[in-house]
């Protein structure tokens, strides 16, 4: 073969069929990518899920687990034997009365969150929607008082309350989450301006009242908001150690956090029945997130958002 021929350029027709073999396998390569990267995400999403929720289902196993059981060396996911006598001890009052504290949560629960969302809807409508002198002025102030530590406040608070006699009572569980609320102001304030004030301008000149405003346009079309602020303000009051732990005396008053804690004792604790008072502690809250789920989601995202 001489130099010209090797020098020459190939057919055509291989040439094509080079590239065509090239293509693909690129091709081919891609649709791999495609299906193992949302395969991979799937993976990394149900390991994390599998942690997040371990000390959950490891809760409710404890709970139906005899007192040995909890705290074996040769830890089981699955009690055998099963028991219920965990709830029977709560159910029968044990030491404490378990389930008055799930009513006393419950009903100081209830009312923080709809004080909470009455007066911070009514504040944030006041900022959002009417002019007045001051406005801007008087919303900073409000903004200021976030960096007020909590901590700050509770020697000031206990004095007070102490001199009205209002310690050992739910008052203070009560009235404070609901008129001290800067945030829920700020979060439905934002929202508030969302929604264009067109609506407001065709009310008034049909006569409607600023209160008929707030009723009938602004509240039905701030649903995801007003139900993000009572997911948050559930979560806050059903959880609160520290409140009652200060304000509370009588065991006959305690909310379930308080309740909880004193299953742990310095010498011993009752992982049983602790275990079984967390997870019906536990089960509001998921119950609440579950069925308010769409709507805290779409307040998050619509907030803030002009």
């Amino acid at each position: 073969m001489t130099i010209e021929e090797t020098r020459a350029p190939k057919p055509i027709a291989h040439r094509r069929s080079a590239m065509s073999e090239g293509d693909a396998g690129s091709g081919r390569r891609r649709q791999a990518g495609r299906i193992l990267a949302p395969a991979a995400i799937y993976v990394v999403c149900i390991i994390v899920v599998l942690i997040a929720i371990g000390p959950f289902l490891w809760m409710l196993s404890s709970s139906f687990k005899e007192p040995g059981d909890v705290i074996s060396l040769t830890p089981r996911l699955f009690p055998d034997p099963f028991t219920t006598e965990n709830y029977a001890y709560l159910v029968n009052n044990g030491v404490l009365p378990f389930l008055r504290f799930l009513g006393n949560s419950a009903y100081i629960t209830v009312l923080v969150i709809i004080g909470r969302l009455l007066v911070c809807a009514l504040g944030a409508y006041g900022f959002a929607r009417l002019q007045f002198r001051g406005r801007d002025a008087a919303f900073a102030l409000l903004l200021a008082s976030l960096m007020i530590p909590d901590m700050l406040m509770v020697l000031p608070l206990y004095s007070a309350y102490v001199e009205t006699g209002l310690i050992n009572t739910h008052f203070p569980l009560i009235i404070p989450p609901i008129v001290a609320n800067t945030f829920g102001t700020f979060l439905l304030r934002q929202f508030f301006m969302t929604i264009p004030k067109e609506y407001d301008e065709a009310a008034l000149i049909d006569g409607a009242s600023h209160f008929r405003i707030f009723v009938s346009i602004i509240l039905p079309l701030s649903k995801p908001a007003l139900a993000t602020l009572a997911v948050l303000t559930f979560v806050n009051v059903w959880n609160d150690f520290f409140g009652p732990l200060v304000y509370l005396s009588d065991v006959n008053k305690f909310t379930v956090p308080v309740g909880l804690a004193f299953f742990q004792g310095q010498d011993s604790t009752q992982y049983g029945p602790l275990m079984a008072g967390a997870t019906l502690a536990i089960i509001p809250t998921v119950l609440v997130f579950v069925f308010a789920q769409k709507y805290f989601t779409r307040g998050i995202s619509m907030t803030g958002i002009k």
